[in-house]
């Protein structure tokens, strides 16, 4: 049965304890308010009480309700910007600086489950990047080059280690990452909200921000029913801003993306297809991702669009999957479908930082969220509580313009290029 006010997903058919937040219905008074209860907003505001500030946390819908609560759980080092494309904007030290901050971000989320005992396993470690293309080469001096200037710890994987865990003729060569997991990301949501209410943060559903407004010396943040004045404020609304602050919303753009789950696969099946724990993704610009569930279910994820809203969302994965694992034909069924919208910049990089003094922003993750949503909640809480300044690593990746309408339609006619792309290499 599906959690009360989210969408149909998986994830909010086997959430389990659901803890219901109330909604904003008084002025109240706190030294943060952080707008957004996605895990970018929750890891601030946990971040901000743990060094010693009350906050305040309001959401329009549910915590999590966004790509936070129904992405594909992928816990992985790194940015939707690859590690090339840092290095050649920023130079070998300042690029390293920001993949460690992921790596040590992917430890915080791994201490936080097991010192605040969240259930969103089970975990399960490894994200194997797979090759369509018969390049080994290519895949060997990628990951050396990654580890020596990252220490990623990555794996190369030949073609028949991989073969053997991916039953299929489309992969070649791997890259095998030990140090990601995969976990319910929507589980997770509610554990990290389940602490921050324990050590004392005020939390609030069905409360959208109509407004931020200066007051005083601080900020005035009004919902419907109510209003928070507080010393800071941080908008962690990812593409949800709803006419906030312009500025932030012409710095970025939506991007739809599709997950599909099936109904429980037979073992033999998937001993004969996909038959690893690993989380899978692969090489291609646009790229499939799956992985097993519990139950012998799979999640398979891929396709990206501006604009379109399908209603056959299952058929487009499950030609994917087939175009993959053709021995699953007629004997795989979907069951859950759907959609969701990522908050993408032309470059690619997180957003966060300050417009004005008291007056903070921590959005942009689409593509690769889990850990740096928890770089971002770190920086933003060390910024606004101990004045340091460590988020201006992220300076060069600001929030400029990113074309309006006419910048969704440029980044739809890329996306139709990279899968022109893929097609020709395939």
């Amino acid at each position: 049965m599906t959690a009360v006010g989210y969408i149909d997903t998986y994830y909010a058919n086997t959430l389990g304890s659901d803890k219901i937040y109330p909604e904003l219905g008084e002025n109240i008074y706190t030294d943060v308010c952080v707008v957004g209860g996605g895990l970018a907003g929750l890891n601030t505001a946990l971040g901000l009480i743990q060094r010693g500030k009350s906050v305040a946390l309001v959401e329009a819908k549910r915590i999590g309700w966004g790509a936070s609560g129904r992405n594909a759980g992928f816990v992985a080092k790194g940015y939707a910007a690859d590690e090339a494309s840092l290095l050649k904007k920023l130079g070998i030290e300042k690029a390293r600086k920001l993949v460690t901050l992921t790596q040590n971000a992917r430890k915080l989320i791994r201490r936080r489950i097991e010192d605040f005992h969240i259930d969103c396993g089970p975990i399960i470690e490894g994200v194997l990047t797979v090759s369509w293309k018969d390049n080994p080469q290519d895949v060997k001096a990628y990951v050396k080059e990654t580890n020596d200037n990252f220490d990623t710890g990555f794996e190369f994987w030949p073609r028949d280690k991989v073969r053997e865990h991916c039953k299929t003729d489309k992969y070649f060569d791997a890259v095998f990452s030990p140090q990601d997991y995969q976990f319910h990301p929507l589980r997770y949501v509610h554990g990290i909200a389940r602490v921050l209410a324990e050590k004392g943060g005020r939390l609030f559903e069905n409360s959208p921000a109509l407004s931020v407004t200066r007051s005083g010396g601080g900020w005035h943040v009004k919902t419907a029913k109510g209003s928070v004045h507080a010393q800071h404020v941080v908008l962690c609304c990812s593409i949800y801003l709803d006419g906030l602050d312009r500025r932030l919303a012409n710095a970025s753009f939506p991007v739809q993306t599709y997950i599909m789950v099936t109904r429980p696969v037979d073992e033999q099946l998937l001993k004969s297809s996909i038959n690893t724990r690993h989380a899978v993704s692969d090489t291609r610009f646009c790229s499939d991702y799956y992985r097993r569930l519990e139950g012998n279910r799979v999640l398979w994820g891929g396709r990206v669009a501006l604009w379109a809203n399908p209603s056959d969302i299952s058929g487009m994965m499950m030609q994917d999957m087939l175009k993959v694992y053709p021995q699953l034909k007629g004997h795989v069924q979907p069951e859950f479908q759907w959609s969701g919208l990522l908050c993408y910049a032309p470059h690619k990089m997180p957003q966060l930082g300050r417009i004005e003094e008291g007056y903070w922003y921590n959005t942009g993750f689409g593509g690769h969220g889990l850990s740096p949503t928890t770089v971002g909640g770190e920086l933003i809480a060390s910024a606004i509580a101990e004045g340091d300044d460590s988020y201006k690593a992220f300076e060069p990746f600001g929030i400029g313009y990113a074309g309006g309408k006419m910048g969704r339609y440029a980044a739809q006619l890329v996306y139709l290029w990279w899968r022109a792309r893929d097609y020709l290499d395939a």
